[in-house]
This record gives structure tokens, sequence and C-alpha cells, in this order.
């Protein structure tokens, strides 16, 4: 039987701060099960934790290949036909082969939906959802960006209940079908406006990232624990031969600062904005490090300090680095505030508009939206970064204050919660967090 059962459906983005939390678990003493892609299962594996494949390595190949995937408008409609429909029948049936109510623990990315279904199923199941990011949230004093249109800004507060009414309809429109046909089947009512409060666990959700970060504490469910960001990116259990190729491109570029260059691990469509980015580099002189795990992205005949790799670990690389340039995921972002470097954000959809405007309006960056990129704007980015960054040590010394992720997520997850006789649908408060993080 396993104690816990984590579920990182997701890119690397979404894999690593989901298996920091199982090595939590399971340093903890706790018997624990990590399901993910199958390509990332190595790196579980390698910390020594059991494995279940929640997509095969072509399944998930193609569903993120997808360039409407990318859209900020057809990204929702993918994840939910090709990523969650496809795997919720058979994720729901593994968990009841393998979750023991009333004693294994549910830690779930918030797009397993299979897990929140189950909880409802077994009341007396413990469920964490895991959010990565605050742009799912809601907030009606200070709602998180969703797009790149420069008048979002200037809706009235007043229209909000209204807009986040509206955007419950399409998204169970899209989404809702396929989990309801499914809470049917197993004696359940359907749920209605999954987004507003049913996709969070009632037992608690884990917020991975501090209160200055956030929406503001008022506009919270009571569930909800800030927990400050993870800064985990595996760097202790990736091969041997990554470590050595780091310190190879270190060693040519000699003793200049590159700027970083990241589409994302799961964006195969950056062959593009890669090109701007050497061009731009050419240009203005400067050394830089390109990131892509897929080689047909990479420019041909790469130029003089110019480098590329599949991958290297942030948290190695970024503190060693003049800049990062990259999409917005919330663990880049997170890292590049940690390394105490300007950030460029060229976001494409999801939770990234809303990051790329918080690193702006915290001062440590500036952020365009990609499809708008080309290389005379990120030439001018690169060159206004000096007059834009001045919050940089300010964060970096926030982050540094930040208590042991390990420590709070070990206290967060001993805390037990009620019986099966007291078992709810309704949002239980929990006991504070550390201090910062509210």
């Amino acid at each position: 039987m396993y104690d816990a059962i984590v579920t990182a459906p997701g890119s690397l983005g979404d894999v690593n701060p989901m298996l920091a939390i199982a090595r939590i678990l399971q340093a903890d003493g706790k018997r624990v099960i990590f399901l993910a892609a199958e390509q990332y299962l190595h790196l579980a594996e390698r910390a020594g934790l059991e494995t279940h494949p929640l997509f095969d390595r072509a399944t998930f190949d193609d569903f993120v290949s997808d360039p409407k995937l990318w859209h900020p408008r057809h990204g929702a409609r993918q994840i939910f036909q090709k990523a969650v429909n496809s795997v919720l029948r058979t994720h729901y049936g593994w968990l009841e082969q393998n979750c023991v109510p009333g004693q294994t623990m549910l830690v779930s990315h918030l797009l397993d939906f299979a897990g929140r279904i189950y909880r409802d199923k077994y009341p007396n199941t413990s469920c964490v959802s895991v959010l990565p990011a605050p742009a799912p949230l809601r907030s009606f004093t200070e709602p998180p960006r969703v797009s790149s249109y420069s008048w979002e800004p200037w809706i009235p507060r007043s229209w909000l209940p209204l807009a986040y009414w509206a955007a419950d309809q399409w998204v169970d429109r899209i989404g809702a079908v396929e989990i309801n046909a499914l809470r049917s089947e197993i004696g359940l009512q359907p749920i209605r406006r999954m987004l507003h409060k049913w996709w969070y666990s009632p037992d608690m959700v884990l917020c991975l990232f501090p209160a200055w970060f956030s929406i503001p504490k008022v506009d919270l469910h009571p569930q909800m624990r800030l927990v400050g960001f993870p800064l985990a990116d595996s760097h202790d259990v990736v091969e041997e031969t990554i470590h050595a190729e780091l310190q190879d491109i270190l060693e040519r570029i000699g003793g200049e600062q590159p700027i970083v260059f990241a589409p994302g691990t799961a964006n195969h469509h950056g062959h593009e904005y890669l090109t701007h980015a050497v061009a731009a580099c050419r240009e203005l002189g400067r050394a830089a490090i390109l990131i892509s795990n897929d080689p047909r992205q990479i420019p041909s005949n790469l130029p003089d300090k110019i480098y590329a790799a599949r991958y290297l670990p942030f948290s190695q690389l970024l503190p060693r680095a003049a800049a990062i340039v990259h999409h917005g995921g919330v663990g880049t972002t997170s890292q590049a505030f940690s390394a105490g470097i300007p950030q460029i954000v060229l976001p494409m959809a999801f939770d990234q508009f809303d990051n790329a405007n918080r690193v702006a309006t915290l001062q440590c960056g500036s952020w365009l939206p990609m499809r708008r990129l080309n290389k005379e704007r990120l030439k001018r980015q690169l060159s206004a970064m000096p007059q834009v960054t001045a919050g940089v040590d300010r964060v970096q010394s926030l982050i540094s204050q930040q208590p042991p992720f390990s420590e709070t997520i070990q206290r967060l997850l001993r805390v037990p919660l009620e019986s099966a006789s007291q078992a709810s649908t309704e949002p239980r408060p929990l006991p504070d967090a550390d201090q910062e993080s509210l």
C-alpha cells in the first residue's frame, strides 16, 4: 500500500516541483509512488521512487507538438481534449486499484481531475491539490493577468463576477463533459463551474509561491497555503554528463556572463525565437546559451560565444548568467528571481502572461508577447534591461529569507485531516504556515 500518490501531469516545469514534494514525503518515511509522463520518470527513479506513467512518450510528444497548445485561446481546449480526457478514465481506474481510502494521501497537480473525482467518491481520502502559479486564482481587487491585451487591466472590477461566470460556462463546455460522464458512471452528481471552486481540493491546496507573488489574502480560499517557491530543478538526479556539459560551455565562454534563452521544455515551436536570439546577440556582441530539448529548434552554424544545450539545471546556470529570456513558466521565473538576474519574458499562453506581468511589476524585467518578437524588438528589450530591473536585488533578498521549502511541506502534510466520520466537501481551514507565507 502507498502512503502517498503524487501526480504530475504536464511538462518538466510541472514535474520538478511535484517531484520535490514526492522526495520530501519519501524522506519523511512515506512509501510514495510518482506519476508523470513517461519521459520524466527516470528523474524519479534516480531519486529512488516507485513510478507509474500517466502518458506514454508518443502520446505526450504528440500533445506538446501541436502548435495550438501555445495559442492564448486554443491552449485550454487542447489541455482538456488531448490531455485530461485521454487519461481521465485510465488514471481513475488505476486509483481505484492502488489507493486505499482513509489511508493513502493524494498529492495532485491541479490538472489531475481523476484524483479530484476520487476524493469526491471517497471523502475520507486526504487529497492535496498543488497550484504551481497564481494565474488560476480569482481576485476581485487584483485579478491575475490572462492575456497580452493592453485594455485588460482597465476592465471595471464590477464586471469581474460576470467575466468569471462567462469563463466558467466556456470551460464547462470544453472540460466538464467527460468529467461529468465519469462522475455519473460512479454515482456522483455532476459539477458546474468546475474552475470556480471544485477543482481545488477541500482538504488542502499548496500554492507554490509566496504572498508577494500572489493575489490578496482576502481572495484566497480558506484551505490554501502559500508555501513559497520550491526552486526545484532536480539538479542532483540528472545525468552527470549534463553537469559536465554546463562546465564545458562556461569554460568556452570564458569569463563573460551569457544571456540564457529558454523557450520552455515542452515548446517545440521555438526555432524562430531562437533565430532572433542568435541574430540579436551577434549584433550586440553578447555571449549566449540556447536551451532546447528539440535540436531542430536550434539554428545552424552558431557564431562564436553562442552555444546550445538540450537541458541545463537553472539553479546551477543562472547564478553565472547575465540575464534570461524565457517563456514565462513559473519555475524559470522563480529561478531567475533566486539567481538575482534580469528577465525578459515572452509569454504565449496559460499562466505565462500573469507571471510576466508580475516580473515587470516587481521591477525584475520586462515582457513582450512571443507573437510580437523580432530581432529589433529583442535588441531593444536587452538594451533596456538596466532601466527596468531596479527590484532584482530586493526580490532576491525576499527569496533568501523564505523558510525552507522541505520543512514547510513536511509540517503541512503531517497535519491530520478530518476523519471519515467528519468528511466534508466544504473547504477546511488549516493551521497557519510560516508568517512570511501569508
